[in-house]
């Protein structure tokens, strides 16, 4: 899916270690559009590459997911792409 929005609110970035023994790290952000999304960047290269800060217009490419363990049901929207104005800086 895609949306564009602005940046309203940066949460900080998650780390832990997998039951293999890898790092990881996550960082949600919320972009409101006509209502609000929670949206989330994996891996810290992508947290890096990507460099979400508030007040940023973003057009966000993310893939919506829904897993069940036992009787819950969770979600998340992970990002896979970000496209920002050519007249916006960009963090490399």
């Amino acid at each position: 899916m895609k949306t564009t929005g602005t940046i309203t609110k940066v949460l900080p970035v998650r780390t832990g270690t997998s039951k293999k023994g890898s790092t990881w790290a996550a960082q949600q952000f919320v972009l409101k559009t006509d209502g609000e999304l929670l949206l989330e960047v994996f891996g810290q290269k992508e947290i890096d590459q990507y460099a979400i800060t508030e007040g940023e217009k973003l057009t966000v490419t993310y893939v919506p997911k829904v897993h069940e363990a036992g009787d819950k049901v969770f979600g998340k929207n992970s990002v896979t792409g970000i496209e920002r104005d050519e007249s916006q800086p960009f963090a490399e």
